[in-house]
């Protein structure tokens, strides 16, 4: 059957709606390509995974920062500071720590990504250069892909 035939026999649905059982074998599909070219998926791996917790003397957690060590990248997907302690030094310890838990891992370089509205001016002050952006992502706001070389 030729390629085009294929594709003729299958039908497409665009749906509002997650489908549960097609989700499961969408991603099981994909982790088992992914891992038959370059092993486990590192990002499951929990003993990869970075989280800094900053907190008061209470206890109380007023910011912190998570992401995952894979390779030479420490690949941030949070940073956050309680709106009352930015502006404090709060924030640059927390991407401090991180950072340096990083190096400790072997990794080389950080990426995170930001939104005009949230802190790329924060991240540019401390070493991050933008390698990619997002017009209107969502609409009236711009996404920014940062990294910085640890």
């Amino acid at each position: 059957m030729s390629e085009s035939a294929a594709a003729q026999d299958h039908e497409f649905v665009v749906a509002s709606e997650k489908d549960e059982a097609a989700q499961i074998i969408l991603m099981a599909g994909l982790n088992a390509y992914n891992e038959a070219q370059v092993g486990p998926d590192p990002v499951r791996d929990p003993d990869n995974h970075v989280y800094i917790v900053a907190r008061d003397r209470n206890g109380r957690v007023r910011g912190g920062a998570q992401g995952v060590a894979v390779g030479a990248w420490l690949a941030l997907d949070t940073v956050w500071v309680e709106d009352a302690f930015r502006m404090r030094g709060l924030g640059t310890r927390v991407l401090d720590a991180a950072e340096a838990e990083g190096r400790r891992r072997g990794c080389k370089w950080a990426v995170l990504a930001t939104f005009d509205y949230q802190a790329p001016d924060f991240y540019s002050r401390r070493g991050y250069v933008e390698y990619a952006r997002m017009e209107d992502f969502p609409w009236g706001h711009t996404r920014f892909q940062l990294r910085k070389e640890l």
